[in-house]
């Protein structure tokens, strides 16, 4: 929160509340003897003592004692030692330890303010959600769902709306920033059944823990520590510690610890090592035991909880992105309120020692971050420290990397693991399940093929809508699911462990289809971590060690349980590449959810030269101007994106888009129709007529795209709507608006016959042939060509053959009387020649 300078008299930091000469931009962390000794400074000639305080302080992997900067280290990773590169004269140097009580002495002030406002912010927090019963009855005597008309609010003018009390104990609707600027009371209404106050052995969290006991009654909140199976040593002593600290002092706080029933190394071994795409050890071992213990007492039922956790800004972009207090961020039934969101590490170690709390050992030896022992998310120096600090407890992991990489066949495998290329697992290739799913075909019907499935094939159909069985018998289940008022029948044969399931009539709702998807993909998958149970509001899903049932008449159907993560379920998401039979060429392209926006590319064709350079259009440097030259790439327009220079083909469509602007769009289609995966896609999966939704969509794409994750999707899916819409290429016919939310990919209004022409010396340049046949392009297994990029039908395509056949320069000769239907190009033309010949005509 505060600017942060050198205090040279201390050997420790100053605060700030302005930037003075000499901030640094960013925050240090201290430097403890312990982890000199593990760099071996010892040995290369520094002498320091072995004390409680630090002796230096640490920026990333520079080393800076009094204001000036010692040493470097570099190099490190899980078996590696760092390597120390010494600033001229600083190979022998005698360090004196921070002054830390004057240190603390110096910052006082500040640091009163800081704890301060964060623990008003606590005892604020904790009054307005405690109080909320009777909040609502308050709000709710004035006659409106205040709640609803906020979220509708929220979601027309993209804001946080809060509800707040006027004059006259009425009750009104505003942004939260704005109700917070000027003082306003804000209500909150939902109900909390449990504050807790989440600890993980880090210092955020046992700051917040100390806060906690300053802000609000012992009895009214408690402390609970999730262990992962992961846990360094010094954490799980940690917690032993803090919890016989406060005991002291409050003997009726409430500590817990929570694990999952089943060892993290188990699951490793069923499902495969957690990874960068992947990470289900945190909900599995972490997140969901968590939960299940905070269930309501005598019921299955999750509890409404509020937790007081210590997310900082400072940690990662994504984290500066979050509210104080988020409702649902990480789990529906949860409000996440971050009292020390913008406090810096700095700020966090004056804390600890202003409060004479205990540190973890694990700062000591180094670590930056204090989480688990091995995560895909830990940078090379915290697996160093492990590697050094942790061995025996780190040994069984490492173990199973080593033997996943050598029977993966890697090549170099020492350099593979060091680099940390195990955590960029994306499937469940090399991972032996006992079960698989293969999605057979999705129309007309959908047909889904599952060998040994884990659970009851409908076990999780219910989540869905009713259903009904009308025949069971060996080998055979038949029925119908009812879904939004209507009925789908669906039939499951069984042959030993294989089974056939088949859906009618859900071709035209892909929505509904990835839902059922999404039911089998459990049903296959399942290992019963319990992930999904905790999604479930009525306490109708209960999962055990060894099953899962639904009560029906306790579901809602709310579909949370299986809309929650990719796939439904997170081992079914981790095996993905295991269940699957698709391949793709062509790699999803992501555009930052910007579409190629017409007025942007009319800006670009009037000065081709000057656009990107003097940013003509005024686009965000970082995200719109990117993402508008990967679109002008993939159409043809652009030699690269980094150069962004302007291709002869560009040029052509520049000189006369004013004149042919259809043409010229025409021609874009034609040529994003071969380099964007998402519009390449839409053209061969999507059906003519079809009616579709942005939603419907993305479900579609995951199914063909399961190694992409859902976020990833919905950008690209968003994207390409963004340019349908914001295009004449959506008027042309891809894009007919039903309604709000539908419309119907129609073919072309009206293809110009130089884009035929072009279209087919491109289908030609691609098949590296010259002469074709006019039913080749309509064969149901070619995915290019003119039918698919317009929906021309026959008789139009012989019409505009007849046309450019009886051109005096003709750039293609085709013959169709008595029943003859051949096409042949010139092989001396390129598609861009074919144009350019066509125009002069």
């Amino acid at each position: 929160m505060y600017k942060i300078t050198w205090d040279k008299e201390t050997g420790g930091v100053l605060l700030h509340s302005r930037i003075v000469d000499g901030t640094l931009g960013t925050s240090p962390r201290p430097v403890f003897w312990e982890e000199l000794d593990l760099l071996k400074l010892n040995e290369l000639g520094w002498k320091y003592p072995h004390t409680e305080a630090p002796l230096l302080w640490a920026i990333n992997k520079q080393y800076w004692y009094l204001g000036e900067l010692m040493f470097e280290a570099k190099g490190a990773n899980i078996y590696d030692p760092a390597t120390i590169i010494f600033q001229p004269g600083k190979e022998n140097v005698e360090l004196k330890p921070v002054n830390v009580n004057k240190m603390l002495e110096r910052n006082a002030e500040f640091m009163f303010l800081l704890e301060s406002e964060a623990i008003e912010f606590i005892r604020e927090t904790f009054i307005q959600y405690a109080g909320a019963r009777r909040s609502v009855v308050e709000v709710k005597a004035n006659q409106l769902d205040y709640e609803t008309l906020a979220k509708r609010m929220e979601a027309k003018i993209k804001k946080k709306m809060a509800i707040v009390r006027e004059d006259c104990d009425s009750f009104e609707i505003m942004p939260l920033d704005t109700a917070e600027e000027q003082g306003k009371k804000v209500f909150h209404t939902t109900k909390i059944d449990k504050f807790i106050a989440s600890f993980s052995g880090g210092k955020d969290s046992q700051v917040v823990l100390d806060l906690c006991t300053r802000a609000i009654p012992s009895t009214e909140f408690e402390v609970i520590y999730s262990d992962t199976g992961y846990e360094l040593p010094p954490s799980l002593d940690l917690y032993q510690q803090v919890q016989d600290h406060y005991h002291k002092c409050f003997p009726d706080l409430k500590f817990s610890l929570t694990r999952n029933h089943e060892s993290v190394l188990n699951y490793w071994d069923k499902i495969g090592t957690p990874s960068d795409t992947h990470r289900w050890c945190c909900s599995v071992m972490k997140t969901a035991p968590l939960y299940r213990s905070l269930k309501i007492e005598g019921t299955n039922k999750q509890a409404k909880v509020l937790t007081f956790e210590g997310v900082r800004a400072e940690e990662s972009t994504r984290r500066a992105n979050y509210n104080r207090i988020g409702k649902g961020v990480k789990h529906d039934n949860v409000i996440n309120a971050s009292p020390i969101l913008n406090w810096s590490s700095v700020e966090i170690f004056l804390y600890l020692w202003r409060q004479n709390l205990p540190i973890n050992p694990a700062y000591r030896n180094g670590m930056t971050r204090v989480g688990c022992l091995i995560c895909p998310f830990s940078s090379k120096w915290n697996d160093m420290v492990s590697g050094k600090r942790y061995k025996k407890r780190l040994e069984p992991f490492l173990s199973r990397i080593e033997k996943n990489t050598k029977e993966a066949g890697i090549k170099d495998a020492d350099v593979y693991i060091k680099d940390g290329n195990w955590k960029r697992r994306a499937g469940g290739r090399n991972i032996s399940f006992p079960s698989k799913l293969f999605i057979e075909s999705t129309k007309p019907q959908l047909k889904i093929k599952v060998e040994n499935p884990q659970e009851g094939l409908l076990t999780w159909l219910n989540a869905i809508g009713k259903y009904s069985i009308f025949t069971q018998r060996k080998g055979e289940i038949k029925g119908e699911l009812r879904y939004r008022d209507t009925l789908y029948p669906f039939s499951i044969t069984i042959n030993d462990c294989n089974h056939t399931i088949v859906f009618e009539n859900t071709s035209t709702d892909p929505v509904l289809q990835g839902l059922i998807k999404r039911v089998f993909y459990k049903a296959t998958y399942c290992i019963h971590c319990g992930v999904c149970e905790v999604e479930c509001p009525t306490g109708a899903l209960n999962i055990k060690p060894n099953s899962a049932h639904i009560v029906k008449n306790k579901c809602i159907s709310c579909k949370k349980c299986l809309t929650f993560h990719d796939f439904g379920c997170i081992s079914a998401a981790s095996l993905a590449v295991t269940g699957t039979n698709k391949e793709h060429k062509m790699k999803l392209t992501s555009y930052n959810n910007f579409g190629l926006n017409e007025g942007w590319l009319s800006v670009y064709f009037s000065d081709p030269n000057a656009f990107f350079v003097d940013n003509l259009a005024g686009l965000n440097i970082k995200e719109q101007m990117p993402s508008f030259a990967k679109w002008l790439y993939q159409a043809g327009i652009l030699n690269d994106t980094k150069s962004k220079e302007i291709t002869p083909l560009g040029r052509f469509l520049a000189k006369y888009y004013v004149d042919y602007s259809d043409l010229v769009w025409q021609i874009i289609w034609i040529n994003l129709s071969y380099e964007s995966p998402i519009v390449r896609w839409y053209n061969s999966a999507i059906e003519w007529d079809t009616f579709i939704t942005q939603q419907g969509l993305e479900e579609l794409v995951a199914n063909d795209y399961s190694d992409s994750g859902k976020k990833t999707i919905h950008n690209v899916v968003y994207a390409f709507v963004r340019t349908l819409k914001e295009s004449p290429l959506g008027e042309f016919g891809p894009y007919s608006a039903i309604n709000k939310t539908q419309f119907q990919k129609k073919p072309f209004v009206f293809i110009k016959r130089l884009a035929l022409a072009y279209s087919l010396y491109r289908y030609s340049e691609t098949k590296n042939i010259r002469s074709l046949k006019i039913s080749d392009l309509y064969s149901s297994d070619n995915n290019i060509g003119p039918y698919r990029e317009f929906g021309i039908t026959k008789g139009e395509m012989v019409n505009l053959l007849r046309s450019l056949n009886s051109d005096s320069n003709r750039v293609l000769i085709a013959e169709l009387n008595m029943g003859l239907e051949s096409i042949t190009l010139r092989e001396d033309l390129t598609a861009l020649d074919c144009l350019k010949l066509l125009v002069k005509e």
